[in-house]
């Protein structure tokens, strides 16, 4: 867990580190909800809510492109149901989420620029928990399976930002995406689980650096 918080600061400081040295960039904090789940053949998971919170740095060019990267403590999982033969849980997967992605803004400036986004999302998992165990009928106490699965989890994930002019070089932002998981979390390798992921935030947005 210590490992994973420090190389997610070390990725953030060193995007960060060329700030004062470029235009157009910007960061700030984001935090929202991450309506998750765990997508495979035979799967019993239906959605999960959790917290989803960071920060991240971004710069837009003068044309219609840009680029962000996030560091983000993400909380996924879901909730197992399975009626067959009367087990159920919630799984708890706690993740240190990266993702960095390529924006096209719909216009280059004023003061409302919207902008769709793509790009890889790397996942380090921090805590794997599972709460609320029955199996045939049966109550478990709740147990720590960060064992059961991989350390990392790569993914790709896509959206629509809304960006709100509030001051100068000040800007609100409402975030919607939609992360999926393309490698099995699982360390055995049966039955194949991937991470299915929802994600509102809200963002502020500050101007770092020289001004355009």
């Amino acid at each position: 867990m210590k490992r994973g918080l420090v190389f997610g600061m070390i990725f953030l400081f060193a995007s960060a580190s060329t700030l004062l040295a470029q235009q157009r960039w910007s960061a700030g904090p984001r935090i929202g909800v991450n309506v998750s789940s765990l997508y495979g053949k035979s799967s019993y998971y239906g959605p999960k809510v959790g917290l989803i919170a960071g920060g991240f740095v971004s710069y837009s060019s003068i044309n219609h492109f840009g680029i962000s990267a996030d560091v983000l403590y993400s909380q996924r999982g879901g909730k197992y149901d399975n009626p067959s033969d009367r087990s159920s849980h919630t799984q708890f997967l706690n993740y240190l989420e990266i993702p960095v992605v390529a924006r096209y803004y719909l216009n280059l400036s004023g003061n409302f620029r919207p902008n769709f986004f793509v790009g890889p999302s790397l996942g380090i998992l921090m805590a794997a928990k599972r709460t609320h165990s029955i199996n045939q009928g049966q109550s478990y106490p709740d147990s720590d399976t960060k064992d059961e699965f991989e350390p990392l989890d790569l993914g790709g994930t896509a959206g629509f930002q809304a960006n709100f002019k509030v001051k100068d070089r000040q800007r609100f932002l409402i975030d919607a995406r939609y992360t999926l998981g393309l490698t099995n979390v699982r360390t055995n390798s049966s039955p194949w689980l991937g991470n299915s992921t929802f994600s509102f935030t809200l963002g502020y947005s500050f101007g770092v650096g020289r001004n355009y």
